[in-house]
């Protein structure tokens, strides 16, 4: 199963680095300071999983060409962590997306419905932790949607394989990702964020996290806000469910 996504990805990112003369029609850097509190730090079975409080430090860049575009970020927990007991559940977890617009290789109008970009997707996953080192491989089909309000609207369904020992076989993503931008008076604001619905996969259960934002956007770089965490089955472990804000400082570049 691995092949398949290693050679997908591999197939888009020839089509896009085949545009390597010519320059991205955009590309946008950010990064956040983000700090929550409440996390769930005991899995249901009772053993630690995470600290309570902490902050995070996150990179992300999105840049798109003629025949497709690439999204990365990479998450830096517990940045702030201080006792030796912390330092356990300092991790990074990081994702890289790859979508060739199938419709403008082929130059057909492959739209229906609201959908109006039909791409195949090849994405990564990496886990780096004091006792985990993973890389998931996914493979599926990315959809741009039409939805009045939203600048963006993805879906992605996708097959995905997590090289943990937990997990065993293959399951099934769905992501949504979105950013619907609107103004009150003259202040600039955004409701965006993601969801990612995640099949059992081994002993890893079925997860759903959903992390959406309110932005304000002082200006064209800094953007003050709050996200709202919810993780179902957190880490794929059984009842072990967490729900909490999220205070978010972002600088874009």
């Amino acid at each position: 199963m691995k092949s398949i996504p290693l050679a997908t990805l591999t197939a888009t990112s020839a089509l896009l680095i085949s545009q390597g003369a010519s320059a991205a029609l955009y590309s946008t850097t950010k990064v956040e300071a983000l700090y929550g509190w409440d996390y769930e730090d005991r899995a249901d079975a009772g053993f630690g999983i995470d600290n309570q409080r902490h902050a995070i430090f996150t990179i992300a860049n999105a840049s798109g060409w003629t025949y497709g575009d690439s999204y990365f970020f990479a998450d830096f927990t517990n940045i702030d962590r201080g006792t030796e007991d912390e330092q356990d559940y300092g991790s990074t977890h990081a994702e890289w997306n790859l979508r060739g617009n199938i419709g403008k290789v082929l130059g057909q109008n492959l739209s229906f419905g609201p959908v109006t970009n039909l791409y195949l997707s090849g994405q990564l996953d990496f886990d780096r932790n004091s006792s985990v080192r993973k890389t998931t491989h996914m493979v599926g089909l990315g959809y741009d949607i039409e939805v009045p309000g939203f600048a963006f609207f993805k879906v992605f369904t996708m097959y995905r394989d997590d090289d943990s020992d937990a997990a065993d076989g293959t399951s099934e993503q769905l992501t949504l990702a979105w950013n619907s931008p609107f103004t009150i008076g003259d202040a600039k604001f955004s409701f965006e964020g993601f969801l990612d619905y995640t099949t059992e996969e081994g002993d890893l259960e079925e997860q759903l996290l959903t992390q959406p934002q309110l932005m304000w956007h002082a200006n064209d770089h800094i953007a003050l806000g709050l996200e709202y965490q919810y993780w179902h089955n957190k880490f794929g472990l059984d009842g072990t469910d967490e729900s909490l804000p999220q205070a978010i400082v972002r600088w874009t570049f």
